[in-house]
């Protein structure tokens, strides 16, 4: 709390207009002390009446702490000098103090003490939190019982008052917590930005929207997903109040974009979100889509998954179902939506499977899920699981993994290690893992094997989207594992016991 200039010690002559203009100021008191306004100078010592306040503030710029050369050495009480007669008992405690603030301008009013000696003067305090004088420790030289602080910096201080005479000084007064805000209300909500709209111009994304009424943001952050309401491809600030944004050599997809508001910690709900399509019609066969899943409830099965991550985007799916893993004797369907539901299933197990298709082509398959209708079966004697690592930063399993390295050589690497079991006298003889992901461009790592129960995959720091905090990108991590006897179970994160999983992509 750095006060500027503190005039006109009065009770009567202090009170400030309700608007707080500064220029209609109150007639000087008969009795009144000023603090001089800040100057180069640090010199305490002036004529009486005036004291330079750079003595008594706390650091800041061209201010000089306690203990600088010509200043205190350290936050004592200090006064002018007295002409009255030294009295033998310190005064007693101020009582009623305030503290209130009107725009910049701070007033602080106290009653005087009723116990021991006449103060001669007061020790006004502050500090950043309760009991603390590490922003303001100085003495008024005056007995007058209130004190107007002009341009004070917005924050929240805890302000006090001590009674002094020659005989020392009172213990402080009641402590009164003081909000300024700067001349304007703080801000607690953010509106969203308004009017938000997205073009393309080959495979660079130009968006526009417009300030939100309210509290002015100071950046935006933007989201972007491969379905709507996701923020799977995108999430992270633009470090800006600019309007606009351009995202250049985006990679080939449609993407559900929203932008948020943000400012002092705050940010607000998403604007209107708006899709955009990058690529048109290219020639390339769309990703496979993601976390497919199945319930059955009676004869009624109900199949949910997810579009591709990236790519090229779909104009619709498959739908495969076969009576045994990977097999298609029971259904191959066209599906235009992400879910689907069939009525009169008949009894048995399900092995089902979706591709993306678009103009190019298929996708490979997705995920396989098992769905019982009419009873319970023998299970399955395998038992599939991984957790996730990342080496470089802690032992433990995790749900992230950061990328900061820039060695191309020696990339960051994340891991998935199998957990998965037999529950009888077979064994798993292969692993099959996929991790997908988008850092620029949708990237697919595979790896396969008889003994391939660690799975390790790496990237690079300072790529697009990547941030000094690490923009959080999903990853789907897919682990099948086969026995001797044929039987295959599959784990994907983010479905079942598996928890989501993200990298961080940090810049260099």
């Amino acid at each position: 709390m750095r006060f500027q200039t503190v005039v006109f010690v009065s009770a009567t002559s202090l009170l400030l207009s309700a608007c707080g203009n500064s220029s209609r100021m109150p007639t000087a008191p008969t009795t009144a002390l000023r603090v001089a306004p800040e100057s180069a100078s640090a010199n305490p010592t002036s004529s009486a009446g005036t004291v330079s306040w750079s003595c008594f503030a706390n650091g800041g710029v061209t201010h000089a702490a306690f203990g600088v050369a010509g200043c205190a050495a350290h936050a004592t009480i200090m006064r002018l000098a007295s002409a009255t007669a030294a009295p033998v008992v310190a005064p007693g405690v101020p009582t009623g103090f305030t503290a209130t603030a009107s725009g910049t301008v701070v007033t602080l009013a106290w009653t005087a003490p009723a116990g021991g000696d006449a103060p001669t003067s007061y020790v006004v305090e502050a500090g950043s939190t309760a009991g603390q004088a590490n922003i303001a420790n100085f003495d008024t030289g005056s007995a007058a019982t209130s004190l107007a602080v002009f341009n004070v910096p917005a924050g929240t201080y805890f302000v006090r008052v001590r009674a002094v005479n020659s005989a020392g000084a009172s213990a402080p007064s009641n402590e009164a917590q003081l909000v300024v805000a700067g001349g304007a209300s703080p801000c607690v909500v953010l509106s969203p930005p308004l009017n938000l709209t997205g073009n393309v111009i080959g495979n660079n994304v130009i968006l526009e929207w417009t300030t939100p009424s309210g509290c002015a943001p100071t950046a935006y952050v933007i989201q972007a997903g491969s379905s709507p309401g996701q923020s799977n491809l995108a999430n992270f600030s633009t470090g800006s109040a600019a309007v606009t944004f351009t995202a250049s050599n985006v990679g080939p997809g449609t993407y559900f974009i929203r932008v948020l508001s943000s400012a002092n910690g705050l940010v607000s709900v998403p604007s209107n979100e708006v899709s955009v399509t990058v690529g048109g019609n290219c020639g390339v066969v769309p990703n496979a889509p993601q976390n497919l899943r199945a319930t059955a409830s009676g004869s009624t099965v109900t199949i949910n998954w997810d579009p591709p991550l990236g790519g090229c985007p779909p104009a619709s799916y498959i739908l495969e179902a076969g009576s045994a893993s990977g097999a298609t004797n029971i259904a191959v369907t066209t599906v235009s939506g992400t879910s689907l539901t069939a009525n009169g299933v008949g009894n048995g197990t399900y092995f089902i499977r979706i591709r993306a298709v678009n103009a190019a082509g298929q996708s490979i398959v997705s995920n396989e899920v098992a769905v019982t209708v009419g009873g319970s079966v023998a299970p399955t004697p395998l038992v599939v699981g991984f957790q996730f690592f990342d080496p470089a930063t802690q032992a433990a399993a995790t749900t992230s993994c950061n990328i900061v390295s820039n060695l191309t050589n020696s990339p960051s690497t994340c891991q998935a290690r199998s957990t998965s079991f037999t529950t009888g006298a077979n064994a798993i003889v292969l692993y099959e893992w996929t991790a997908q992901y988008f850092y620029g461009a949708v990237k697919s790592v595979t790896q396969s094997g008889a003994d391939a129960t660690t799975f390790s995959f790496g990237d690079t720091c300072g790529g697009p989207g990547s941030t000094d905090t690490g923009a959080a990108q999903a990853l789907s991590i897919t682990l099948t594992v086969t026995d001797n006897l044929g039987n295959k179970a599959t784990a994907v994160s983010g479905t079942g016991s598996q928890p989501p999983l993200q990298l961080r992509l940090f810049k260099c």
